[in-house]
Parts: C-alpha cells; sequence; structure tokens
C-alpha cells in the first residue's frame, strides 16, 4: 500500500525509493559524503552572514532524527514549544560524537524505511510513510546548507568526492 493515497492520505514512496531518498540518491550526495572529511574546527567555524555552523546544523538534524526514530518506535515525543529548541548547542568537543550518532540513527532511519509498515499512523492522521518522507526532505535542504558552507569554508568536495555544480 505504500505509494498510494489511502483515506486522503498519501503514505510516500515504495521503501526501496524512500530509504534512496534518505542516503544514496542520486539527486543527492549521500549525507555521510557530505560531513566526510569535515575537521572540528571548520564544522564549528561561523561564515560571516550564515546563522548556523555545520556542527549546529547537525545537531538539528539529529534532533529532528530522534523525534521521527521515537515516532517510528510508536512513541509520543513532544514537539518543541519554539524552534530554537530545536538547534541544540555544538562545539568543537561535540562534533565526532555527534556526525557518529547523526549518521547511525540516519541507518536506523534507513532500516525503519526499508522494514517497517509505512501505512502505519504515527501522529494524528500522518503515516511513518509521511513523517519518513518529511524527514528526507528536511535533510536534504539543510544538506545542501552544509554543502554551501563547506564550498564557503574551502572544505568542498570531501575526500569521498562531490557535486562541484
Amino acid at each position: 500500500m505504500t505509494g498510494e493515497a489511502h483515506d486522503g492520505m498519501l503514505f510516500g514512496p515504495p521503501p526501496q525509493a524512500l530509504e534512496r531518498l534518505l542516503d544514496e540518491g542520486s539527486a543527492f550526495v549521500p549525507p555521510g559524503r557530505a560531513l566526510d572529511g569535515l575537521s572540528a574546527e571548520l564544522a564549528c567555524r561561523r561564515v560571516e552572514g550564515a546563522p548556523h555552523t555545520v556542527a549546529e546544523i547537525v545537531a538539528h538534524l539529529h534532533f529532528w532524527q530522534s523525534y521521527t526514530r521515537a515516532l517510528a518506535r510508536g512513541e509520543r515525543p513532544a514537539l518543541p514549544g519554539h524552534a530554537t529548541e530545536g538547534w541544540p548547542v555544538a562545539g568543537t568537543d561535540d562534533w565526532d560524537a555527534l556526525r557518529r550518532a547523526f549518521l547511525e540513527g540516519l541507518a536506523e532511519i534507513k532500516r525503519v524505511a526499508r522494514e517497517e509498515d509505512l501505512s502505519r499512523p504515527v501522529r494524528g492522521r500522518e503515516t511513518l510513510g509521511y513523517e519518513l518522507t518529511l524527514h528526507a526532505l528536511h535533510n536534504a535542504v539543510h544538506l545542501g546548507q552544509v554543502i554551501l558552507l563547506r564550498r564557503m569554508l574551502g572544505a568542498w568536495p570531501p575526500p569521498g568526492g562531490g557535486d562541484t555544480w
């Protein structure tokens, strides 16, 4: 039933497509590569005019990833009262653990997309498939910001390569 409309709801793309969008979709640089080879010093360096550092963006992604994982486990996590609550502080001492936690969480989200019932309601009328699709789109937006910041820091492409156009 994934990918089909049911009771006016869209479950999202089929599990294989959703899993690819989360990590390896051909339209995006995979998250692991986007973060590869980035030192804590560069991840935490503020670019003039940018509201966040790379580390702060990854902390934000991890915050919402934790929320999505909780939904997938059947929990009812509370939404933050203000947007600033979804932007945890991240410093140089946090970078390696933060990067690792984000990528490990991504592996779990991909497993959920592959193995779980995407039509299962998880938040009101929203289905797991919808929430995972929303998560993939959220990651894409912010990983694009990471790539732009890396370019501005002179740290792009990463060691594994990445689009430069």
